[in-house]
């Protein structure tokens, strides 16, 4: 029962693995043509699976109990290799492809020849197929070692010795068990010799060495020790079965003759009831039969839903992480939009604002300007004024400080129009240089006496 629950976990397994697949190939360019096991060779511990498709093949690792059920390991593409050797066996087939790069190594299980059906109908890769004896393809010959070879003999032997054992009928028993005890008599004595002279009892083998002495004998020894057990417990089995069939014979007879009709009547409903039960046997072994077929089916079936909705709940998952992306991926374009326009409405309202100040700036340059032009039209009025009465007079000088000690030596004009005789350069009051001027100080008592003398007006 334990292996039967195995067995179906395992299909199991492999069912869900191949859902998982063919999910994971529902977006991709490429053809899903099979899967199949494989041992892949960096992570053979592992349960691998091929997808092969048209393009090349990739290589899953495949575990039901993980978060994550199938992980990519590695994708081959055909047209990354010129050529492929492929050895066929029973029950697997080792594909070494060649490239540019190092070569590579995989085992596929059962799906070897549809691979290679594959390989040349999609691929222009060179296909070489390692021809061998068929018996070299069974489990157990195909490395050729010696210890390999014989276990596999000794074990297909006992196969084959238990299913001609029911087949062979119980008079020939007795001539095998004498035939296999005459070549064991035999196979020992080859033994001993062969260890002296291996060439005297390997007459047709090329290599004649005593370790091929050792395993073949005995090989032929333990064979017939088997050969002989098993036909003699047949013969002993045999012969109750025949000494109660003959004991129930004559029992059957004795009792005929005493009364012919009453045993007639006894053997009829003997063998009605013989059939009956028989009957009723085969019935329940089918209802047995049917009973498991049908868990088997309901499990088979149960384990396809799992695999469908897991497989679905991933797609959901995928598809719900990509909608949150997208979500993720608009909001940030509409938040950096928002940034933008944020940035260009404060880079224009510093432009106008520096276009407002730069106003202001102008309209008071235009202001000072005209102030100016009206002070300067007023000292050209009091000017005008002042030359004609200084002309009238005949009298004028500025007066200056002396330089010495730039002391004031006349107080007449003094606070009114400073004059710097070196730059000839007057500032007014409140003039932005009118207070730093203290050398060389020409005193005016007006505008106009200033540009009279030759001096122009600092401009702050």
């Amino acid at each position: 029962m334990s292996k039967t629950r195995y067995k179906n976990q395992k299909e199991s397994n492999e069912a869900i693995a191949k859902a998982y697949i063919e999910n994971n190939y529902t977006n991709s360019q490429n053809k899903l043509l099979l899967v199949s096991k494989a041992n892949y060779g960096k992570r053979s511990s592992n349960v691998c699976y091929s997808a092969v498709d048209d393009k090349g093949m990739n290589f899953y690792e495949f575990n039901n109990n993980a978060e994550q059920n199938l992980m990519l390991i590695e994708r081959y593409e055909w047209a990354d290799f010129s050529s492929v050797t492929i050895d066929h066996s029973i029950a697997k087939s080792v594909f070494t492809f060649v490239g540019h790069g190092e070569n590579r190594d995989i085992t596929i299980e059962v799906k070897g020849k549809e691979v290679e059906q594959v390989i040349r109908n999609h691929s222009s890769m060179e296909v070489n197929v390692v021809k061998r004896p068929v018996w070299t393809k069974v489990l157990g010959y195909r490395s050729q070692t010696t210890w390999k070879m014989f276990m596999a003999s000794t074990v297909y032997t006992l196969i084959l010795l238990f299913i001609l054992h029911p087949l062979l009928p119980a008079a020939t028993h007795n001539f095998i068990m004498g035939l296999a005890l005459l070549i064991l008599f035999l196979s020992i004595i080859g033994l001993f010799v062969g260890l002296i002279k291996p060439k005297w009892v390997l007459p047709k083998f090329k290599i004649k060495t005593r370790k091929r002495v050792l395993f073949s004998y005995l090989y032929l020894i333990i064979s017939c020790f088997f050969i002989a057990v098993a036909f003699t417990d047949g013969e002993s089995t045999s012969t109750p079965v025949s000494t109660q069939v003959s004991s129930s014979q004559n029992s059957v007879t004795v009792s005929s003759k005493k009364d012919g009709a009453d045993s007639s009547k006894q053997k009829v409903e003997k063998n009605d009831s013989d059939k009956t039960a028989k009957e009723e046997k085969r019935q329940k072994a089918q209802e047995q039969a049917a009973k498991e077929e049908a868990k088997r089916k309901a499990e088979e079936q149960a384990a396809k839903a799992e695999a469908k909705q897991k497989a679905e709940e991933q797609a959901a998952k995928a598809e719900a992480k990509q909608k949150a992306e997208e979500q993720a991926a608009k909001a940030e374009a509409k938040q950096k939009a928002q940034e933008q326009a944020a940035k260009e409405e404060a880079e224009r309202k510093a432009q106008e604002q520096a276009a407002k100040e730069e106003a202001e700036r102008q309209a008071e340059e235009q202001a000072a300007k005209q102030e100016a032009e009206r002070k300067a039209q007023q000292a050209a009025s009091q000017q005008a004024t002042t030359s004609s009465s200084t002309s009238s007079s005949g009298n004028y000088k500025p007066f200056e400080n002396d330089p010495s000690d730039d002391q004031q030596s006349n107080m007449s004009c003094s606070g009114q129009i400073k004059g710097n005789k070196n730059s000839k350069i007057y500032h007014v009051p409140g003039g932005a240089y009118y207070d730093r001027t203290q050398d060389n100080i020409v005193w005016f008592c007006s505008e106009a006496d200033a540009q009279a003398a030759g001096y122009r007006k600092s401009q702050r």
